[in-house]
């Protein structure tokens, strides 16, 4: 029986097949490197010997691992961002297996597992805030006491010597005296006394401070409607426009324009035994007489020995006289601009030729012109 058996061809090919699968199995390998690691398959692959010899086994790229085989855990993706200084790293999952950082951060992380990004992040701006709206103008009255100083008084109101010197004109901030009355605006600024004609908007563009921020500190209802000699305080101001700085903590500059070209025939000071209040500029009749600064008119015509004269109000009491004038050339309330013409030269009222008398007044005192004179 044994021996009709093996003879036959199905012994034989039993035979072939139970060798060819051993041989088969044989050349399996067992261990697969999967996530970055090497997996042990003995005991976690089964191989059906019938599908293998039929080929119905998934090709080695498409093998599909039974899912008794523990998956790698993912590794993290690190992501390093720098702010100002400051390091953060950030994790994100990764396909990729897993990635161990031992010691420097920088020596671990590696092409494979890892997407370095080096950014500045912006540090958020804090949120608006809105300042606190400022004061309406109060003008205080104060006494000065033994020992005080403009510093301390500065301080004790919470502005700025130079907002106290502006408004009380003071000369030198270190010659204060006992019982001397100060008057002190709530809030940083020039102390501004309106002049007749004056507009709001001429104030504005002379201080170069917005129109509105003027009516909203000193509560002004109307702007069209300001008296004269009524005293606002300009917010924010230190000077006049550059061009216009006349007058610096209470002292006169040299920054006057010539109303004229031409010879100075008689200079100021005494002369025939009384005071020359100006300086006499000898030119022809009908020379252009121009502004030496801006201003408004507040007087134009006839005046005695002055014959036909011109008076520029400059603020902050200044004012400039041109006279002996043949003609003019503007009004009572004009605003006028340094270089304008004004008038026109002559040889009215007294006068032994035809020249310009000009004058410089501070807070009516008459001035050296030639010292203030560009």
């Amino acid at each position: 029986m044994w021996r009709r058996l093996i003879r036959s061809r199905g012994f034989v090919l039993l035979i072939f097949a139970v060798i060819f699968s051993f041989g088969i199995l044989g050349q399996v390998d067992t261990r697969m490197h999967i996530g970055g690691s090497d997996w042990d398959l003995d005991s976690l692959i089964y191989i059906n010997v019938d599908d293998y010899l039929l080929g119905d086994f998934a090709s080695q790229d498409d093998a599909q691992v039974d899912q008794e085989l523990p998956s790698a855990p993912p590794a993290p993706l690190h992501t390093r961002f720098s702010l100002d200084g400051a390091t953060e790293v950030a994790s994100k999952s990764s396909e990729h297996g897993p990635l161990e950082i031992k010691g420097n951060e920088e020596e671990s992380l590696t092409p494979e597992t890892v997407a370095r990004v080096e950014a500045t992040v912006p540090v958020a701006e804090p949120p608006q805030v809105q300042e606190k709206e400022q004061e309406k103008a109060i003008i205080f009255v104060h006494k000065v006491h033994s020992g005080e100083t403009l510093w301390d008084i500065a301080s004790a109101y919470g502005v700025t010597m130079n907002t106290i010197l502006s408004a009380n004109d003071l000369a030198n901030p270190n010659r204060l005296s006992i019982g001397q009355e100060l008057h002190i605006p709530s809030v940083n600024g020039i102390l501004h006394q309106v002049a007749t004609g004056e507009s709001l908007w001429e104030i504005s563009e002379r201080y170069d401070v917005p129109m509105d921020e003027i009516t909203r500190v000193n509560e002004i209802t109307d702007p069209s409607r300001i008296q004269p000699n009524t005293k606002l305080v300009i917010p924010g101001a230190t000077q006049l426009k550059p061009r216009d700085v006349l007058l610096v903590n209470g002292q006169l500059q040299k920054a006057f324009d010539w109303p004229v070209r031409g010879r100075i025939s008689s200079s100021f000071g005494p002369r025939w035994g009384r005071m020359h209040n100006g300086l006499d500029i000898a030119v022809s009749t009908g020379t252009q007489v121009k502004a030496a600064a801006d201003g408004r008119i507040t007087f134009a015509g006839w005046n005695g020995g002055y014959g036909i004269l011109v008076i520029i109000d400059h603020g902050n009491g200044i004012e400039t006289r041109y006279a002996h004038n043949s003609r003019l050339n503007v009004k009572v309330g004009q605003r006028v601009t340094r270089g304008e013409t004004v008038a026109y030269s002559g040889n009215t009222g007294v006068s032994t030729g035809p020249h310009v008398h000009f004058e410089i007044r501070y807070r009516n005192n008459p001035v050296n012109p030639q010292t203030y004179l560009k």
